[in-house]
């Protein structure tokens, strides 16, 4: 069989070459894509954690219990093993080693200072590894007994912040701590600086290196730092029982070693770690504290989101894929037929066909797969992901199974091959096993939107979510192939009528291509179908940001300051760029008569607001004083008066209810009212809400020094560019590509493959009269109602898609809180549509060129 094998396989070489090349393609995609996805997640799931991000393990105690739990280095070492070992497996793997230290409560420096001076007292052995001493020596403190609490304490200071607070070796400090009588006396020894400041170990230590600002009320900055000390220094501090020291064992969590499949497992074990710390008796109360549970959680629900939305896309994409590799099988078989059938007429058995037909099939397919799986994984772009190989492997199958089918088809001794019957999509009458088939894939999809709508977001990562698409595209695609022929016969009498032949030439043409020539319209369905969801998916996404920026800044810039007086404003409004400003006044603290509980009012002209920041959602459309739902709880829905120290009594009426406005908390208590109540008001921050196109936001902040400015752009550019957003986005385009491309490619096949029936028929025409031009015409009225039929078909259905799975693709978590409502593509996606459609048309004429031939040419004496 080797030689006639081999002779096939020669005759046959286009249709084998074109199955190998989409196979190859096929498992390159199934093996690039998800593992880039993948990768997308895990880049998220890093960016999520964040820099500096610990698991700290926290307790507080009295210094003399403290020091009988914890005498010394020995004891802190013990206990950081101990609180290693009992980390959960997911924590384990991505905490380093554990940075204990021991620091004393927030001490006031006494003496005179340009602004008050805070000190905190730290045992870190770690911050001495990884720094040197550049003035005096290191502490060394040697504790003489009980009765020394009153004695110095040898500390040592950062460089930065001994140059800026003035201090050097030998300076003597006096420290007071609030509830504790008895003052700390300490002595500067040396001053260090780090051996590398950018090292992560230093990131949540900056008061060691530096002095930084912090609060203490009634907007009073002071002066805070740490002051290191040694084990001898450390004992000194726990003589007075008074003092509270904060024990902590620190675990840094490394970014590189959290991936998305872990982020999961990971917030569940911080829980149990939680537990199992609570657990322990023979040490001081102990807590976890870590900013994880939050970035976790909120992770876990934008994978969650990023998984429902990607999972339909590549979904149909492999649909699409195995569509095409079905189609190329079979018209691979198509070609076989005649050589099949002639084969059985003399006498040959099934596994005897078996050999050419599937022999061939899985030469060409089983190579090229390995072939595209090698490329995919050589490109590198991700882990490896199981499903790729199922999905290959699946592949292969299906389109062997094809072969089989072809071999199957012909046990009926070759005259099936040889009758000449007709099997057009007009004359073809589907049998009841057919129908049968039909009914239920319609079923399965029904019961299949049912359940994801019934679940809820419940069914975000299922595969039945993945899986509805398909069914759907499959279903309506059946609908349509029913409905194909009696559209094509319902046009032939109005063509028929025309002046023209070529109409109704083109629509006869196609309803004679035979199923082989109707099966693109499924793949071109699907196609669509994709191309509309992740179309209208990334509309939504984008204007449901666009919101979310809106109410999150209130207009294009905002501007948070102190008093906002007259020149200020017109400083503002006389920017570059800036088209409006509008002043709002923000004060806190009030309350009504006989009530405690206090509000935030907010004074703002509503109509002047609106005309800068028409984008901003749930802003009144009238004046008045407008309350949140927590400020009608406490201040009831009768008019009530509003005032706290310093404000004047306001009378004011609610006139209905606000869910929020930008810069206030959408759960809190607050009222909008009217900016004349509060333009009297002195001395209370105000917000200036600036409309405008490309402002500068350093120009702002030179117009009204030292105020913060947010840029609604930026806040805008961070939503998009966050990570899974990027992800979302990326995976759509590529499944948008590759899937428009595999329903050109469908088209082609079927152009290429009937393009020597259709010169024979288009020679026998020219030599009735039909001109060059009346040929080309002919070529896309032949290819126009299969393409007509499948994208506006698919393209209908991707539009409905995400309002049919919608409680199973909740986009919240990238918009701000706000419901991202399905909306019809842009111009963008309307323009890629229209381009395709154009491409095919394309590809027909230039196929058409490519098998025109002249009659004389192409038809001989005797032909039929």
């Amino acid at each position: 069989m080797r030689g006639p094998l081999l002779r096939l396989a020669r005759a046959q070489w286009a249709p084998l070459v074109a199955l190998a090349a989409l196979t190859a393609v096929s498992a390159l995609l199934a093996t690039v894509l998800p593992a880039r996805i993948a990768a997308g997640y895990d880049r998220a799931a890093a960016s999520a954690v964040g820099t500096g991000a610990d698991v700290r393990v926290e307790g507080r105690s009295g210094g003399e219990t403290g020091a009988r739990m914890i005498p010394g280095s020995a004891a802190m070492t013990t206990n950081s093993l101990a609180w290693q070992e009992l980390l959960p497996p997911s924590l384990r793997g991505a905490a380093g080693e554990p940075e204990p230290s021991v620091t004393s409560g927030r001490m006031t420096v006494a003496g005179v200072a340009p602004s008050p001076r805070l000190l905190y007292l730290g045992w870190d052995e770690g911050a001495f590894r990884r720094a040197h001493i550049v003035a005096g020596e290191p502490p060394e403190n040697r504790p003489s007994g009980i009765g020394d609490e009153g004695d110095e304490i040898q500390v040592a200071i950062g460089r930065e912040y001994a140059d800026a607070m003035g201090y050097a070796p030998g300076d003597r400090l006096e420290l007071h701590e609030r509830n504790v009588p008895a003052p700390v006396r300490v002595r500067i020894t040396g001053v260090y600086e780090a051996d590398d400041a950018a090292a992560p170990y230093w990131g949540p230590r900056p008061t060691m290196l530096r002095p930084m600002k912090a609060g203490i009320g009634d907007g009073v900055l002071a002066d805070v730092g740490t002051a290191l000390t040694d084990a001898g220094g450390y004992t000194m501090l726990t003589r007075h029982q008074d003092r509270r020291l904060t024990y902590s064992w620190r675990f840094p969590v490394h970014r590189g070693a959290v991936d998305s499949a872990g982020v999961a497992a990971m917030a569940d074990d911080l829980d149990a770690y939680r537990t199992a710390v609570r657990g322990r008796s023979d040490l001081f109360p102990c807590e976890v504290v870590t900013p994880l549970d939050g970035r976790l959680r909120g992770y876990a629900d934008r994978l969650h989101t990023a998984r429902s939305v990607v999972g339909p896309a590549l979904g149909g994409l492999a649909a699409v894929a195995a569509g095409v590799l079905l189609l190329a099988a079979g018209l691979l078989g198509v070609r076989l037929r005649p050589v099949l059938g002639t084969m059985r007429a003399r006498g040959a058995a099934l596994r005897q066909l078996a050999v050419p037909a599937c022999g061939l099939t899985v030469l060409a397919v089983v190579p090229s797969a390995a072939l595209g799986y090698a490329a995919g994984r050589l490109l590198d772009a991700g882990p490896p992901q199981a499903a790729s190989l199922y999905a290959i492997t699946a592949s292969v199958l299906a389109v062997v199974a094809v072969s089989a089918a072809a071999v199957a088809r012909e046990r009926g001794g070759g005259l099936e091959s040889s009758a000449g019957r007709r099997d057009d999509a007009a004359a073809a009458r589907p049998s009841r096993r057919r129908l049968v088939l039909d009914l239920l894939l319609v079923a399965l999809a029904v019961i299949g939107v049912v359940l994801v709508r019934g679940r809820g977001a419940a069914a975000g990562t299922d595969p039945l979510v993945a899986a509805v698409p398909v069914l759907l595209g499959a279903a309506l695609g059946v609908l349509v192939l029913r409905a194909y022929p009696y559209l094509l016969r319902a046009a032939g009498p109005y063509l028929r009528r025309r002046r023209g032949a070529v109409a109704f030439l083109g629509v006869a043409r196609a309803g004679r291509q035979g199923l082989a020539g109707t099966l693109p319209l499924a793949v071109l369905l699907i196609a669509t179908a994709v191309a509309g969801f992740t179309a209208t998916v990334g509309t939504s996404l984008r204007d449901g940001q666009e919101r979310a920026s809106w109410a999150e800044v209130g207009a294009d810039a905002r501007i948070s300051a102190g008093p906002v007086d007259d020149a200020a404003l017109r400083r503002i409004r006389a920017v570059r760029g800036v088209t409006g400003a509008v002043p709002a006044r923000v004060v806190t603290n009030v309350t009504a008569e006989g009530d405690r509980v206090p509000v935030t009012v907010l004074g703002v002209d509503l109509d002047a607001y609106r005309e800068i920041a028409p984008g901003t959602p749930g802003v009144p459309d009238a004046s008045g004083a407008w309350f949140s739902e927590s400020a009608f709880r406490l201040l009831g829905t009768d008019a009530v008066t509003l005032s706290r120290p310093g404000l004047d009594p306001m009378r004011v009426t609610p006139a209905g209810r606000i869910e929020r406005f930008p810069g206030l908390d959408p759960g809190s208590a607050f009222a909008v009212v009217p900016y004349k109540l509060l333009a009297e008001a002195k001395g209370f921050p105000s917000e200036v809400f600036v409309a405008g196109e490309g402002l500068d936001a350093e120009a702002l902040r030179a117009a009204v020094p030292g105020r913060d400015v947010r840029l609604r752009q930026d806040v805008l550019d961070g939503m998009a560019g966050a990570p899974l957003v990027s992800v979302v986005h990326g995976t759509f385009r590529d499944v948008a590509l590759a899937g428009g491309a595999y329903g050109f490619l469908a088209v082609l096949l079927v152009l290429v493959v009937g393009a020597r029936e259709r010169g024979r028929t288009v020679a026998r025409l020219r030599a009735l009269g039909l001109s060059r031009r009346q040929s080309r015409a002919l070529a896309l009225a032949e290819i126009a109602p299969v393409l007509l039929c499948a994208v506006g078909a698919g393209w209908a259905l991707g539009l409905l898609l995400p309002r049919i799975i919608g409680p199973a693709a909740d986009l919240r978590p990238y918009t701000g809180g706000f419901a991202a409502a399905a909306h019809l593509p842009g111009a963008p996606a309307l323009l890629g549509l229209a381009a395709a459609l154009l491409l095919a048309a394309a590809a027909a004429v230039a196929v058409d060129r490519a098998a025109d031939s002249r009659p004389g040419t192409a038809l001989r004496t005797g032909d039929p």
